[in-house]
């Protein structure tokens, strides 16, 4: 049971974050809007590149080679050129990115059973749409070159039978909207009950509530209990929005709302350390993200940890999100449970602990 301290406490602390109209959108915003829309803008799916071609052959093969590239929306057809040079001109500043170049009798060659190649140059100023564009290019041509094998030789050819498992469109979509749903979760626990700690300390009230009977366990009790709620309570809106982006939910609702109190505990509790060793909100925030920054590039929702190298590979186990990400991928993507994310809940569940007992020793000490 709770005492009437504790709960009084609670109470305020409830009172004040929802007579705070700016809080309240922002919770509401980063749980709703901005999840669709960092999903939608930060997706590293590339489309609707501009390609144009330069087509020396002006056969039947090259026309078939140009619809087959600008099938889908990988490529639009932006313009078609008699000279490399004025092609490569317009790449230069920056009107296209893709050119391709179909040399003469490249239709003659491939009637006569010879090999051809054409040239293709890619805007290389942008690692990864030009890494996405060749890939493009190449997956294409080869669809194209399949498509005019003769028959004979397309029953000799081995061709491998992919499936891809969770993701058969292999877009990205997914994988963001759930790193952003972490996201939102790291940043709020972060930062409202740092700027709740700094606020008191501001305007006075923590000398007064040093002197009332209160104890420095209640009080912090207090200071992340409304977080942890709200929290909690916006995963469902985000149900909500990642259901019409898509995201299918296969696993269990509850474990998911377990493990996400477990997650946001961890970030109430850097909130807290923050708030307790900062005495401005400047100071608050600065030092907040000084920390977020870490735990969000380690987490694997901005590069693939795999391509860390190894001693950053061994840092990002202590990130929280990094944890969080891979439960939620695995309980809304895959349907898995506890049997298969249990090594994923016991290292978020030793972090956040970690962090709560560090929080709550600095808290004491500063109280």
């Amino acid at each position: 049971m709770l005492s009437g301290r504790l709960a009084g406490l609670i109470t305020k602390e409830f009172a004040q974050f929802l007579r705070d109209p700016v809080m309240l959108f922002v919770v509401i915003f980063l749980y709703t809007a901005e999840l669709v829309m960092c999903t939608m803008a930060l997706g590293f799916d590339v489309q609707h590149l501009k390609l144009a071609v330069v087509d020396h052959d002006r056969s039947a093969v090259s026309r078939a080679l140009i619809e087959e590239l600008t099938t889908g929306d990988n490529f639009v057809l932006a313009d078609q050129f008699t000279s490399l040079r004025e092609a490569e001109d317009r790449l230069r500043r920056g009107a296209l990115d893709v050119v391709v170049e179909i040399p003469p009798r490249m239709g003659a060659r491939l009637a006569a059973g010879r090999p051809a190649s054409f040239g293709v140059v890619v805007d290389g100023s942008n690692g990864n749409v030009a890494a996405r564009a060749r890939a493009y290019v190449i997956e294409q041509s080869a669809r194209f070159v399949e498509s005019r094998r003769p028959a004979g030789d397309r029953r000799a050819a081995v061709r491998p039978e992919v499936r891809v498992w969770y993701n058969p469109d292999l877009t990205n979509t997914r994988f963001m909207a759930l790193s952003m749903l972490a996201q939102a979760g790291l940043m709020l626990g972060v930062v409202l009950p740092a700027a709740a700690i700094v606020r008191e300390k501001q305007e006075g009230t923590i000398e007064q509530l040093r002197v009332t009977p209160i104890r420095a366990h209640e009080l912090f009790i207090a200071k992340i209990t409304p977080t942890l709620v709200i929290c909690t309570g916006a995963v469902f809106p985000a149900l909500v929005i990642m259901t019409l982006m898509g995201v299918p939910m296969r696993g269990d609702v509850f474990i998911l709302l377990i493990l996400t109190v477990v997650y946001l505990l961890s970030a109430v509790s850097l909130g807290t350390f923050v708030g307790a060793i900062t005495q401005t909100l400047q100071q608050a925030m600065l030092v907040g993200f000084f920390g977020l920054f870490p735990l969000l590039f380690l987490s694997g929702s901005i590069a693939p940890i795999e391509s860390m190298p190894p001693w950053l590979q061994t840092a990002s186990l202590a990130s929280p999100q990094r944890h969080y990400v891979e439960i939620v991928s695995g309980l809304f993507l895959k349907g898995a449970g506890l049997a298969e994310l249990w090594r994923q809940a016991l290292a978020l569940g030793a972090i956040s602990g970690a962090m709560f007992l560090s929080a709550w020793l600095v808290f004491r000490r500063r109280w």
